[in-house]
């Protein structure tokens, strides 16, 4: 494995805007994208919680091949590379990507292994306003201070944005420490962390959830964790927003 040197994007959807009630399905999907398994159970969870965007930790993908997430626009962020697959997070959406921001974590996992990646993208709304999205894999296996200053590093990254931001995915957030690091994050950036209906379902690891989504600048409308063990050892986790309406000049 190596540091990867593509980022596979497909956009077909320039045009359209997000609409003002919209959804979300945030999953590590433990880089089983590429199994036929995968493919019918996204499918069914399709039908039962139509998504506009799909928030994708840990997705395996052939090189010069496009994802098998049909009617989607997508763009990924890649943090490791094989000789016939590029790995990371990817982020499917039905509306425009406006901004596509690809980063690589500024640590290592085990100081040496391999860096973390994150997609920052920013979409249309149907207010006309840029919802910017956060998908992350957060760093392990470095030490609180690595974490914290990982977050501080996307913390930088979205200071200067005003609007609506949602930032959604595995942040391995294991222990005390890590929890306190992340709501020392929330609060800075002035976030709303979700709460779950049926939170036993989210991916827990000394008693902690990993998998989280943060907003603000939204209405939260809906929000649940899915239990679909079958095909990762995470299970997926969807949320509906509604979009601030302005008021436009008469």
């Amino acid at each position: 494995m190596f540091t990867p040197k593509i980022s596979p994007q497909l956009l077909f959807h320039q045009s359209r805007a997000l609409k003002a009630n919209f959804s979300l399905l945030c999953w590590n999907i433990h880089k089983e994208n590429n199994q036929l398994r995968f493919d019918n159970k996204l499918q069914q969870l399709l039908q039962l919680y139509p998504s506009d965007l799909l928030v994708f930790q840990e997705v395996k993908q052939l090189k010069n091949s496009s994802c098998s997430f049909a009617d989607y626009s997508y763009a990924m962020a890649t943090n490791m590379e094989s000789p016939q697959h590029v790995f990371g997070v990817l982020t499917a959406a039905k509306t425009s990507f406006e901004q596509i921001n690809p980063l690589l974590s500024q640590h290592k996992e085990l100081n040496f292994f391999t860096h973390k990646s994150l997609l920052i993208s920013y979409h249309r709304q149907a207010n006309q306003q840029l919802l910017c999205l956060v998908n992350i894999h957060a760093i392990n296996f470095v030490s609180l201070a690595s974490f914290s200053q990982e977050l501080d590093y996307l913390t930088r990254q979205l200071l200067g944005f005003t609007g609506a931001i949602v930032i959604a995915g595995d942040f391995n957030s294991w222990s005390a420490g890590r929890m306190k690091a992340l709501a020392s994050f929330q609060q800075v950036l002035k976030l709303q962390r979700v709460d779950f209906k049926q939170p036993q379902h989210i991916k827990r690891f000394f008693y902690k959830p990993l998998d989280h989504v943060f907003y603000r600048g939204l209405t939260l409308e809906y929000a649940q964790a899915i239990n679909s063990a079958e095909v990762s050892d995470h299970n997926p986790i969807y949320v509906r927003f509604k979009a601030a309406s302005i008021d436009l000049p008469l």
